[in-house]
């Protein structure tokens, strides 16, 4: 047979493949490294702010429908600004939802600013007509927060985990909600079980919670790594905009009750005072300054139960876990291993379970079906603490976080109230191990194969966990 004739290799494509995994290699080693050993944060700006006493009145929504209703109806209250951040914002239906108020608003003349996180859904959004259609209306500007670019990659991690939406100057949401189905509506049956606090101010000229989360706003919106999302007019922006039109009129139809003037006073119940407590807004390694300012809150009362989706904790929060539970009772409310959503989350606490208990906490494994994400903390029968910050190193020392801080006796026994129901759905496990199921716990599956992933992941994990 004659010889086949060899194709010619082709160095230069050669070097570019290996300059290429050579750049992720590096990117992915500095990646790791940077919270671990790069420059920390100043506090800076991340102060303690405390309302005036009887000020501001809220609101508590736990409910998924509810929380899309809502946001709809502060988007439509606003006459002058809104101002809104999420991590995450989706191309679903709940998301184009808000793209459609948010363009009606800015079509009225009000100033609208969104910062979005610009981690991977930055990309899925670049692509979707409708948000480069919202980007491009008049009276809209849009930015990125710190956009992840392999040539820094000491600024991969840190993220924006915030999730608010001011109008104007009387009334904002704020919690652990992000801009897609699994948290806002019933478009999915695979919901996350979350919370956010609707915070109306009664008296705005006085010092109040929403000055300084609105502070809070423009210090992250001038933050010098945002990336602004330009305007452009094109066949497809056209079509986008007349998307969002056709949508916006069709919200009318499907929630005409977001659409009829909304008393925010009567809607809302008296609060005493409101804390806003927060991580510094930089996109670089962060002093614990959140977590720090919560252990005095926490040390003050004599039962805690923390809720968090997940536990990830190093040595000092373990410490500082082990300092709480002395002479006090403190629970935890988080996911089962069986119900989690994050499998990294589950890995970790099945590696770590003994070092949890060894603090001295309860912990109440959920096992309700959908997965908690609510991040909330409850002191005694009177504090309440709710937002975006997870018991785990993340939101520790890497990303941009938000808590309030409420002084509220009815919101705090409404919140116990609803955790209370899921503790009854869960597996109530004590620091010597011993475990009694709730009385409407039921055991979900816990197949073979999710067991290895989990298993795997646990070795995987060992030289990321700080990142977790």
């Amino acid at each position: 047979m004659p010889n086949e004739t060899r194709k010619p290799k082709r160095p230069v494509l050669r070097i570019v493949g290996r300059s290429l995994c050579a750049l992720l290699a590096v990117d992915i080693l500095i990646g790791v490294l940077h919270p671990l050993f790069g420059t920390i944060s100043q506090p800076g700006d991340a102060v303690l702010v405390e309302s005036q006493p009887d000020t501001e009145q809220l609101l508590c929504i736990d409910d998924n429908g509810d929380a899309l209703l809502w946001r709809l109806r502060v988007i439509e209250s606003a006459r002058e600004r809104i101002a809104m951040s999420t991590f995450e914002m989706g191309v679903d239906e709940s998301s184009l939802d808000l793209m459609a108020a948010l363009k009606a608003a800015a079509d009225r003349d009000v100033q609208v600013q969104l910062i979005i996180d610009g981690g991977p859904c930055m990309l899925s959004l670049m692509g979707c007509d409708s948000f480069r259609a919202l980007a491009s209306t008049d009276n809209v500007e849009i930015r990125f927060y710190n956009p992840m670019n392999p040539l820094l990659p000491w600024r991969l991690n840190y993220r924006l985990h915030d999730k608010y939406l001011l109008a104007d100057d009387n009334v904002y949401i704020l919690g652990g909600r992000n801009a897609e189905n699994r948290f806002l509506g019933n478009y999915t049956d695979a919901q996350n079980i979350d919370r956010d606090l609707l915070v109306y101010t009664a008296f705005p000229e006085q010092n109040t919670s929403q000055d300084q989360v609105r502070q809070y706003f423009t210090h992250v919106w001038d933050d010098p790594t945002n990336h602004t999302v330009a305007k452009k007019h094109n066949r497809h922006i056209t079509e986008g905009a007349q998307a969002l039109d056709a949508h916006y009129k069709d919200l009318h139809q499907r929630y005409p009750e977001a659409f009829t003037p909304t008393d925010f006073r009567t809607e809302t119940q008296p609060a005493h005072h409101i804390q806003l407590l927060r991580n510094p807004h930089d996109a670089t390694r962060k002093e614990p300054f959140l977590w720090n300012s919560l252990q005095p809150i926490l040390a003050s009362g004599s039962d805690i139960t923390i809720q968090t989706p997940y536990i990830i904790c190093n040595q000092k929060m373990y410490q500082d876990l082990t300092q709480l539970a002395q002479g006090r009772t403190l629970k935890i409310l988080t996911n089962a291993i069986e119900n989690g959503a994050n499998p990294w989350g589950c890995a970790d606490y099945l590696q770590n379970k003994d070092h949890v208990l060894a603090t001295g906490a309860q912990v109440y494994e959920f096992a309700g079906g959908d997965s908690l994400h609510a991040k909330t903390i409850l002191v005694d029968d009177h504090i309440s603490l709710v937002g975006s910050f997870n018991l785990d190193m993340r939101s520790t020392y890497i990303d941009t976080e938000l808590m309030l801080c409420v002084d509220s006796p009815a919101l705090n026994a409404h919140l116990r109230s609803r955790m209370d129901q899921n503790m009854a759905q869960s597996r109530h496990v004590i620091p010597d191990g011993t475990t009694t199921d709730g009385a409407n716990f039921d055991p979900p599956p816990f197949g073979f194969w999710k067991k290895l992933i989990y298993h795997v992941l646990c070795l995987i994990e060992m030289p990321i966990r700080h990142l977790l």
